[in-house]
């Protein structure tokens, strides 16, 4: 995102997952005459933990939460990420955990919205101004909710719902981490709400979920 309309300072919220796509990132970023100034990561899973050194050497942040089980879980990462670039390597995870709610990058206004729907330290961000919600891995059109199938994970995930709900009702656009921005965030809410009610009733999800359908 912009720090302000027409600003070619930029902040850099979970790069994407493949080198070939880190690259191509950088390549875009270099055409428009961006530069990034900062980073986030919205959550623990290697996928959002990523970076390239085309992108700068400059902060990147995640919640408390996000940092201690990126840190704790690295050898995992790095497995997951198979084989992966060396001079790649020591980028993964290297975040530092976001001082306040509101990031303080010297751009536009940011809220971050802290739950633990996807996964514990999970987390949001909010652009009151443009009124965008970045969602992270939660309330995509192509990914049904992933919370381990039990009671406590569910739970976790029903409210992290509900902590994005304010956000959701707010929302011009929102930005999932995986499939298709919307101006019907209201639409994804209930969705992903539908299939928790689902999976905790003991229903099967693709009955109410098309997300759940095969290809």
């Amino acid at each position: 995102m912009r720090a302000a309309p027409g600003s070619h300072e930029v902040l850099l919220v979970d790069p994407s997952w493949e080198v070939d796509e880190l690259e191509a990132l950088a390549d875009d970023l270099d055409t428009l005459g961006l530069t990034v100034v900062a980073g986030f990561s919205t959550h623990a899973h290697f996928d959002h933990l990523l970076w390239h050194p085309r992108f700068g050497d400059v902060p990147r942040w995640a919640s408390a939460t996000t940092v201690a089980v990126a840190a704790a879980t690295r050898d995992i990462l790095l497995d997951e990420l198979g084989p992966w670039p060396e001079a790649l390597v020591p980028l993964v995870g290297d975040v530092a955990a976001a001082r306040s709610s509101r990031l303080a990058w010297g751009g536009q206004e940011v809220a971050l919205v802290e739950h633990s729907g996807h996964v514990p330290g999970h987390t949001a961000l909010w652009l009151p101004g443009p009124r965008i919600l970045l969602a992270g891995d939660m309330l995509s059109d192509v990914e049904p909710p992933l919370p381990a199938a039990d009671d406590s994970s569910l739970r976790a995930y029903a409210a992290g719902l509900d902590t994005l709900e304010p956000f959701v009702r707010q929302a011009a656009l929102l930005m999932p981490g995986h499939g298709h921005a919307t101006q019907d965030a209201a639409a994804r809410l209930a969705a992903d709400r539908r299939f928790v009610e689902a999976v905790a009733s003991g229903s099967s999800p693709a009955s109410v979920d098309g997300r759940c359908s095969p290809a």
